[in-house]
């Protein structure tokens, strides 16, 4: 479980989030840029790295994945961040 990870600038004004979505985004970037190419974990350990509840996570999810910020691989334990923004690729 990581114990650190940071919430970047262009997150909060090129993306629109706030609050839990942007707490949820920033990570599942984090664990990405760190060598990572998916967050291969499911809405348990999610929801114990950032101290939300599954219900929580399961909406945050939904709502990023509606907005296009992340996209299912291979069933709902696995998310992959969308290429479309710059600083991913």
């Amino acid at each position: 479980m990581k114990k650190s990870f940071l919430v970047e600038t262009w997150m909060m004004k090129d993306l629109g989030l706030s609050g839990n979505q942007l707490i949820m985004y920033a990570y599942l970037h984090d664990v990405t840029e760190k060598g990572r190419n998916a967050f291969t974990g499911g809405y348990t350990e999610l929801s114990g790295a950032l101290t939300m509840t599954v219900p929580t996570v399961y909406n945050i999810i939904g709502k990023l994945r509606e907005r296009g910020y992340i996209e299912p691989e291979g069933g709902m334990d696995e998310m992959r961040l969308s290429d479309r923004w710059p600083s991913l690729k």
